[in-house]
């Protein structure tokens, strides 16, 4: 990605826009070039401007009741009710769905541990790369084309093994962007199921077993093994993913 390109996306970043694979290129862009970073920057501070300066004012009913007029009556008693009391309703409607969403908020949130959260996105990441058939940004069986392929994208050298001996063989490889990280993404195959394994450095962690969990039909098994997160996604069974992770 050059400069022009990343500019270009830094606004529609901004916008919580950008797909993953597109934040994940930007953010490395990004790390490495103090020009764009200050682009980014001052984009950011731009749109903070805007929000804390802008006013907001409330249309005159003259214009409310222009547009009712001209909109199709095609229930009159329906218009003579929400001509007396649109506002109010629709007033106490909105009071009624911020007031649901804080209680969604305070009730689900805290529920999720930090690993749920971080497994959900590992999930939403594997789905999203099927849906969009982005499974892979290099395809080989060579765990020796593969692993040098990450170098110069992350700043980690991820290990990639073949396990085709044993059933689970390599066929290719992708970056992803998870919790905030770049990370590396090792893509195997089951008979007709694909394997994601989620890689990228833990910070300072021991020698464990992750929780194992499943979600929207997704398997998630993992293991933080010499300073290194492993995460495997798939359909597969649980059992058939748990074995692939020990041989992993």
């Amino acid at each position: 990605m050059d400069c022009n390109e990343a500019r270009r996306l830094v606004p529609i970043s901004i916008d919580c826009e950008l797909d993953a694979q597109g934040e994940a290129a930007l953010a490395a862009h990004v790390e490495s070039c103090a020009a764009c970073r200050a682009f980014r920057h001052q984009q950011e501070e731009a749109l903070a401007a805007i929000h804390d300066g802008a006013t907001y004012h409330r249309a005159p009913t003259s214009l409310r009741e222009r547009i009712v007029t001209a909109l199709p009556a095609t229930d009159q008693r329906h218009k003579v009710i929400e001509r007396k009391f649109g506002w109010q309703l629709w007033t106490r409607i909105s009071a009624m769905a911020v007031a649901c969403a804080a209680l969604v908020l305070v009730l689900v949130l805290p529920r999720l541990s930090i690993d749920e959260r971080l497994d959900d996105e590992l999930v939403a990441g594997h789905a999203r790369a099927l849906l969009t058939r982005h499974v892979i940004d290099i395809a080989s069986s060579d765990q020796h084309t593969v692993k040098p392929w990450f170098n110069g994208k992350v700043d980690f050298s991820p290990p990639v093994r073949d396990l085709a001996d044993h059933g689970f063989p390599l066929v290719g490889g992708r970056l992803d962007y998870v919790d905030h990280h770049l990370v590396a993404v090792a893509v195997y195959q089951r008979r007709q199921h694909l394997i994601d394994v989620f890689i990228w450095p833990a910070d300072g962690a021991d020698n464990a077993n992750a929780k194992p969990s499943t979600s929207q039909g997704y398997h998630v098994i993992g293991k933080t093994v010499n300073g290194m997160i492993f995460r495997a996604v798939s359909d597969v069974g649980s059992d058939e993913l748990s074995q692939f992770v020990d041989l992993l």
